[in-house]
């Protein structure tokens, strides 16, 4: 469900959604594929709060998946991505609820 010519800009990153890559500075960032997804989902609802059943489903349509997979790729996430200049964090975490990517994406 990825409309064309997805490309977001965030801090130094540079999101290109149709070549299926990230990267700082220019420099290319690798993520397995699973956490590239989650990457993608969530910029792309930049500012707001996606629950966590929403991205168990759309990461993992066809599967039951334990939300603790959830958790581990947000973490391999957050280390990929590092913390923003003010020294938050890219993706807030809603205690219960879900995750919400910096607002901060154009």
């Amino acid at each position: 469900d990825r409309e064309t010519n997805e490309i977001f800009e965030f801090g130094p990153f540079h999101l290109d959604v149709v070549d299926a890559r990230l990267s700082r500075d220019g420099a290319p960032v690798s993520l397995p594929p699973k956490v590239f997804d989650l990457l993608v989902y969530l910029v792309s609802r930049a500012g707001r709060l996606v629950e966590k059943e929403e991205l168990l489903r759309a990461l993992w349509p066809d599967s039951f998946v334990e939300e603790a997979n959830l958790t581990v790729n947000v973490a391999t996430l957050r280390r990929a991505l590092g913390t923003r200049e003010d020294g938050q964090n890219w993706i807030e975490t809603v205690p219960k609820r879900g995750y919400r990517f910096s607002p901060d994406v154009k």
